[in-house]
């Protein structure tokens, strides 16, 4: 993924969930919700995320996990992008990302 600041929308086959902030650089993701945070490393098209829960009174596009490591897959699309991926807490479970490129990082 590009270097830069990012828009995510979440969502499984069991919901549709939540939106968040992320930032990519040099490959190191960071970012969060109002309920979780997300750190994770890109290697080539391959994100893998950990997320751990701030909020206890938020619900997890998971369901009931509060801390959860995914692996998504990277599919350009022009500067934005979809991550398909899971996690196997719940393997039955398929999360999508669509992150809309907003912003170029201060350096």
């Amino acid at each position: 993924m590009k270097d830069g600041i990012y828009f995510v929308k979440f969502k499984s086959n069991i919901q549709d969930f939540g939106d968040g902030t992320v930032v990519v650089k040099n490959g190191v993701v960071n970012g969060g919700d109002y309920g979780f945070t997300y750190q994770g490393r890109i290697d080539d098209n391959c994100l893998k995320l950990c997320a751990k829960q701030h909020d206890k009174n938020v619900v997890s596009v998971f369901g009931n996990i509060t801390d959860y490591e995914v692996v998504l897959d990277i599919n350009s699309l022009g500067n934005d992008y979809e991550l398909v991926g899971k996690t196997y807490l719940a393997p039955e479970v398929i999360i999508q990302v669509q992150a809309k490129f907003i912003g170029e990082l201060l350096t």
